[in-house]
């Protein structure tokens, strides 16, 4: 196998900014918009038979795929470099486009809602329509909604600054360099390269890490621009919010992903009645280090001195040999990924920080890592293969019901991160064990627990900002801070005051998506499920887990779940895993005894 790091986008889409297929393709939005309303306007309201409604699909999902192309490869080349101004212009060109074409196509949800919540459902409950039945009861229940022709027209016209305010606060986040005296040497580094620092088992330079991070984004500069920024992105929301009648600031989120309000309350509560469990970690840990006390810099800490390196080869090999032996379809496409200039694996200046998996109905997965040669980041490698593959596994649905909603859409990535810590796992000494199970312990806290403080601190966020208030970044710091302590109680010791506690801006998900990170929780709880039917089973359950993928969109969480064997109504379902955690914390503070 010969391994390609870096992505070969000509391969699959175009030589360049100038290549004339892609200015073609650019060029056809407009008419491909015009040609559809000019079959389908004022024809969707009198839909009365199911083929109008299969033909009516396929073309929508064909104008979908031919709009699409040239944004996928224009945000694929600003996120290896989002400092091009020729990328940036030409996206920004094309998002006018897409306006544009957006409001040739408002016609469509206002006749699907002249036609009617019942017609839709009849058409649902129809056997030729089956394959579609999920996107016409999501398109029933979102009827409500809806607004009027005029008033979603100026929606979709604002929407275009919103974007820019958006692609501000990335383009910003991006630029920053960050300086740190390593050993004597003075260095510049990437926010991925000083992020990855948090875990080294020098506490000295964990220390660095996090004050050459605060020291960027807690100037007065930043913390306005971004404070600003998030107070106009949540102003929005909340504006949408009362626009449209949602009975909660959450509720846009939760209609998208198909849960109900209740079922993400639930979550919430759960996890956060088990937050005293990340307190008794930290307190296991801050013994295990020898600490007098534990600061934030610790959190990630090793527990020793001796950090292990893994290059991309090594973590490669570990993916492999852990898929190989789960299943043979996961390994085909792992090697295919790695072998086709899908994955773009190393950090560069200007590169979008953090990983990412890309994929879209009828379209090859693509991989974006910041490989720094940390173990996490062989688990990062597993993370994004494992959404890859369930792209890859989702090709069977249709293009309308192809992609799973956010609450399932974490299955594939954190299930490949257990194989992956499982497989490691038998191969460690008790020493290495030791630290495997607080990398392990750390990285649950942080996908569960974290991502739960995440969505108090928005919560708050929004639903001041809801009811009239006025925030400001001082505002953010202070919710942040007692979000935090929420969380970790007295456990761990801060290293600035919560009138400067900046945290919250370098969270990039409470910009682009709000409400977006309770996926993460939602996602690491249904694996430890999945996981645990898996240990009880064995093979015969991999079929049932690649079902599951394999519905991509085409049923709702709670239905397709409970064809598996899983009831996410109940508290139950949240407290298994929570008791799984709680296994390991014992297992973690038996090591303070030396059992």
């Amino acid at each position: 196998m010969t391994l390609q790091t870096n992505w070969n986008l000509t391969k699959y889409f175009f030589t360049g900014l100038n290549d004339p297929k892609l200015l073609s393709n650019i060029d056809s939005i407009l008419p491909l918009a015009d040609a559809f309303s000019k079959k389908y306007q004022g024809i969707i309201k009198t839909f009365s038979t199911p083929e109008q409604i299969l033909e009516y699909y396929a073309d929508y999902e064909k104008m979908s795929h031919e709009m699409g192309t040239g944004g996928t490869y224009l945000s694929y080349l600003q996120s290896l470099d989002t400092q091009n101004n020729a990328v940036i212009k030409k996206l920004g060109e094309l998002e006018c486009i897409f306006v544009e074409a957006s409001s040739k196509l408002l016609f469509i949800s206002q006749e699907w809602k002249e036609l009617g919540y019942d017609k839709i459902m009849a058409f649902a409950d129809n056997p030729l329509l089956q394959d579609y039945k999920n996107a016409l009861v999501s398109s029933a229940a979102n009827l409500k909604y809806i607004l009027s022709e005029r008033e979603e027209f100026v929606l979709n016209e604002k929407s275009r600054a919103l974007g820019v305010v958006e692609g501000l606060r990335e383009e910003l986040a991006n630029s920053y360099e960050f300086q740190i005296e390593l050993d004597g040497e003075k260095k510049t580094m990437t926010e991925e390269e000083i992020r990855s620092l948090r875990t080294s088992p020098n506490r000295e330079t964990r220390r660095k890490s996090y004050e050459s991070l605060r020291q960027m984004y807690n100037t007065k500069q930043a913390q306005i621009t971004l404070g600003n920024i998030y107070a106009g992105i949540v102003k929005d929301w909340t504006s949408d919010v009362k626009l449209r009648g949602y009975q909660t600031i959450m509720e846009p989120r939760n209609t998208s992903e198909e849960l109900e309000n209740e079922v993400v309350d639930m979550l919430m509560q759960e996890v956060q009645t088990a937050y005293p469990l990340f307190a008794r970690f930290i307190e296991a840990k801050r013994k295990l280090m020898k600490l007098d006390e534990f600061h934030i810099y610790d959190v990630s800490a090793p527990l020793g001195q001796i950090e292990k390196e893994f290059s991309f080869e090594d973590g490669t090999r570990l993916h492999l040999e852990t898929m190989k032996d789960f299943d043979q379809e996961f390994y085909d496409y792992s090697i295919d990924m790695l072998e086709s200039s899908r994955i773009d694996a190393f950090p560069k200046y200007g590169k979008r920080s953090g990983a990412f998996a890309s994929y879209g109905p009828g379209e090859p997965s693509f991989v974006l890592l910041n490989h720094t040669g940390k173990l996490r980041d062989v688990s990062t490698l597993s993370h994004e293969l494992g959404h890859a593959t369930h792209g890859h596994l989702s090709q069977g649905q249709k293009p309308a019901v192809y992609s799973s909603p956010l609450s399932l859409a974490e299955t594939a990535s954190i299930f490949s991160e257990m194989l992956l810590s499982e497989k490691i796992r038998k191969e460690l000494t008790t020493e290495e064990y030791k630290e495997f199970l607080n990398e392990k312990l750390s990285d649950t806290f942080a996908t569960i627990f974290r991502q739960i403080q995440y969505i108090a601190f928005e919560k708050r966020v929004h639903e001041a900002i809801f009811t009239g208030e006025e925030l400001t970044y001082h505002d953010f710091n202070r919710m942040w801070r007692e979000e935090q302590i929420r969380m970790t109680g007295e456990s761990v010791t801060y290293d600035v005051t919560a009138e400067n506690e900046s945290s919250w801006s370098m969270i990039p998900h409470i910009f682009a998506s709000p409400f977006y990170c309770y996926a993460y929780a939602f996602g690491n709880i249904l694996v430890f499920a999945l996981y645990n039917r898996y240990q009880k089973e064995g093979r015969s359950f991999v079929e049932n887990y690649k079902d599951i993928l394999r519905s991509g969109g085409s049923k709702r969480p709670k239905d397709l779940l409970s064809e598996h064997g899983f009831d996410i109504t109940s508290p139950k379902f949240y407290r298994d895993a929570i008791e799984e955690v709680e296994k390991m914390v014992v297992e973690f503070e038996g090591l303070v005894e030396g059992k």
